[in-house]
């Protein structure tokens, strides 16, 4: 996209968005939160609005890897040693995204390539007990683009907390999603009001098409 076809928000976040200052990072896109064959499907999650967002993540993905963008991998483990007592009191037994289990792989579609980080956390916020700060900050990142699940959970307090700490914050809307026990129709009420409270409380929300169209250098 040419400057000369950019409102002023959209030349701001060409800025802010910057290849040597921003970085995308994905949520658990992990077997048990994704697949229809993992335990969030077992247990009655409807995971429809989160299967959808495979396509457009793995699109975004290829204009970041091709554009030399920073990419960041969260994966989510269940551990009785490791999770907070406070997890441990609230959820039980951990059952999902065991450690070295298939369901706490990534899905096939959105594995990490060499070089890609993934930074694995024990519960929701994936700055909570990490060193993801301190990696961001050595790499001289401002900025974050998140994509993956839940919207209103890990991805979601990994977000929120990204603010708090000083980082521009990116939801990008089709590559975010919720899920529900209640259906499809739920899921999608809890990513609008995810997408609402970013968007009015904490950052930019753009979909995909429209962020990679600003992502490209001038003149491309």
């Amino acid at each position: 996209m040419n400057d000369q076809n950019m409102n002023e928000d959209q030349k701001k976040l060409r800025e802010i968005i910057a290849p040597e200052r921003a970085a995308l990072i994905i949520v658990d896109m992990q077997n048990d939160f994704v697949s229809s064959e993992g335990k969030m499907a077992e247990f009655g999650f409807h995971l429809e609005c989160v299967q959808e967002t495979i396509q457009p993540i793995k699109a975004l993905l290829q204009t970041t890897r091709k554009l030399n963008y920073p990419v960041l991998h969260t994966s989510m483990i269940n551990d009785i040693n490791q999770n907070p007592a406070s997890w441990y009191a609230f959820w039980g037994e951990p059952a999902v995204t065991l450690s070295g289990s298939w369901g706490a792989g990534f899905i096939d579609e959105l594995k990490p390539q060499k070089g890609e980080l993934i930074i694995t956390k024990y519960t929701y916020s994936a700055f909570e007990g990490t060193n993801l700060n301190t990696i961001l900050r050595s790499k001289g990142i401002q900025t974050l683009m998140f994509a993956g699940t839940d919207l209103n959970i890990c991805a979601g307090d990994t977000l929120h907390q990204a603010f708090a700490l000083g980082y521009h914050v990116v939801a990008v809307s089709d590559c975010l999603a919720s899920f529900s026990r209640i259906g499809t129709a739920h899921s999608e009420q809890l990513h609008q009001m995810g997408l609402y409270i970013v968007e009015n409380h904490f950052g930019t929300v753009i979909n995909s098409q429209q962020l990679v169209s600003i992502m490209q250098p001038p003149g491309a």
